[in-house]
């Protein structure tokens, strides 16, 4: 069953890369993965312990115990440092690393460092982030929306957020 699954895999795999003139190959050596072209020329060499298509063309690296991201030409858009990657529908990644959560966006950029116990992309374009006890929420662009050190956070009528702190709350506009 395990040769079956990963049967499946590797030839999903192929399947994807083809579709984009890149052949997924393993290095029988090395058991490294890499990519080469539909004629054979290695276009990236066999470095990756796993190479897994996600969405869109974009593949999940693995070197050692850390994870990355190529781009559907195999560009590396983030480098494998991470201990999670986790691909969210509006083209951000959150990021793990030491048991802590960012986001980094499509370019590659980490526009919230991984410092939070949970991180969690919203569908109005915020991201909801937890340090532990108190809730805070950034723009997608990194952008400090509300500090962390909030105990309740409700968004409303989907631009405005209202924000509970002890017995106080208050009511802030999300930016457009």
């Amino acid at each position: 069953m395990k040769f079956f699954a990963s049967f499946v895999l590797i030839l999903f795999a192929y399947s994807s890369a083809a579709a984009q003139d890149l052949v997924l190959w393993r290095d029988s050596k090395t058991l490294k993965y890499g990519f080469s072209d539909q004629e054979g020329n290695i276009v990236i060499a066999p470095q990756f312990d796993l190479l897994k298509p996600v969405q869109n063309g974009t593949w999940v690296t693995k070197v050692g115990k850390k994870y990355g991201l190529l781009n559907k030409k195999g560009q590396e858009v983030i480098a494998p440092k991470y201990d999670s990657v986790q691909i969210v529908a509006n083209s951000c990644v959150i990021v793990g690393l030491e048991k802590k959560f960012g986001v980094v966006n499509a370019k590659g950029k980490e526009v919230i460092a991984p410092a939070f116990t949970a991180v969690q992309i919203l569908q109005n374009n915020v991201i909801k982030v937890n340090n532990g006890e108190k809730l805070g929420c950034y723009a997608l662009d990194g952008k400090q929306i509300l500090a962390a050190d909030y105990d309740h956070i409700t968004f409303i009528e989907g631009s405005r957020v209202q924000a509970r702190k002890g017995s106080r709350t208050t009511t802030h506009a999300l930016p457009k």
